[in-house]
């Protein structure tokens, strides 16, 4: 196995667990455990990652996965020893779940060097590596900078943009959810999806191993729901998993990528005002 000595610059945003092994020892490298739920407080994960809380630190509100501000987030960010110059590359314990989520949070600060661990945890367990060294110990507050690009939109853009001309909102859950014939998780939801709105299960994305299938199978799924729209607007649950599907886009060559950040936790919410349609 090589030893990799000179800063990391990343120039795709997946990357396997072989060739993370390969680079551990990279002076800028920082593996982020972006878990969520039961899976965050597991005992088990890549030693010396650190914990990248989607559901609480990194999270505007509780319940529910909103994007901080600019400001806090570079301020959080900077607290977990994250430098302008480092090369993250983000991971979870379920798989291919909710790093995603980390990955495009940074992109959406205006950094790019960073990347997702293909089948998250499992992949690594599986290659062998759980025993590899990669705790440097105690860590200073870093330099990291944050320059918010704005492609985490709200309800009334997601709403005004779904069946639109020159772009697609594209929902992430179950094909069962997004056809209301499958009860949400979260008590209070209305059933269905948005009006105009397409289907892509990030499940569908994942081969059994849960790790992203060919490069080509991705594409081939994501042009056929994007129907040659521009502009893509990606929503799930909560606003996790949709960057899943945000992340499939990206390497599939789109460059005009958003996700609705409320997602069904704030659109299914009861509505009296009727300024939230639904449709099953």
């Amino acid at each position: 196995m090589s030893v990799a000595t000179a800063p990391l610059k990343l120039t795709f945003p997946i990357v396997g667990a072989q060739w993370l092994a390969a680079h551990l020892t990279a002076p800028n490298l920082i593996v982020l455990d972006a878990s969520v739920g039961d899976f965050a407080g597991a005992s088990e994960g890549i030693p010396g990652a650190r914990a990248f809380d989607i559901d609480g630190q990194f999270s505007a509100s509780q319940g529910v996965h909103t994007m901080l501000s600019a400001p806090e987030f570079e301020d959080r960010a900077r607290a977990l020893g994250i430098n302008k110059d480092s090369a993250l590359v983000v991971y979870d314990r379920q798989g291919m779940f909710s790093a995603a989520r980390g990955w495009f949070m940074f992109v959406a600060m205006g950094f790019d060097n960073v990347a997702v661990l293909d089948g998250g945890l499992p992949a690594w367990v599986e290659a062998g590596y759980q025993q590899l060294p990669l705790d440097r110990g105690p860590f200073v507050p870093g330099s990291f900078l944050a320059e918010d690009r704005e492609i985490f939109v709200d309800a009334l853009t997601t709403k005004a943009m779904a069946g639109h001309d020159s772009a697609q909102v594209i929902d992430a859950r179950s094909a069962e959810r997004f056809a209301g014939k499958a009860p949400e998780p979260r008590p209070g939801l209305r059933a269905g999806h948005i009006p105009g709105s397409v289907n892509l299960p990030f499940t569908s994305l994942l081969d059994e191993r849960g790790r992203f299938r060919q490069p080509d199978e991705v594409k081939r799924a994501v042009d056929e729901v994007a129907d040659g729209k521009e502009l893509l607007i990606f929503t799930c649950g909560s606003g996790v998993t949709a960057c899943v599907d945000a992340l499939a886009a990206y390497v599939s060559g789109y460059q005009q990528i958003a996700v609705y950040d409320g997602s069904w936790a704030e659109y299914g919410a009861e509505d009296p005002a009727g300024v939230r349609p639904v449709e099953r």
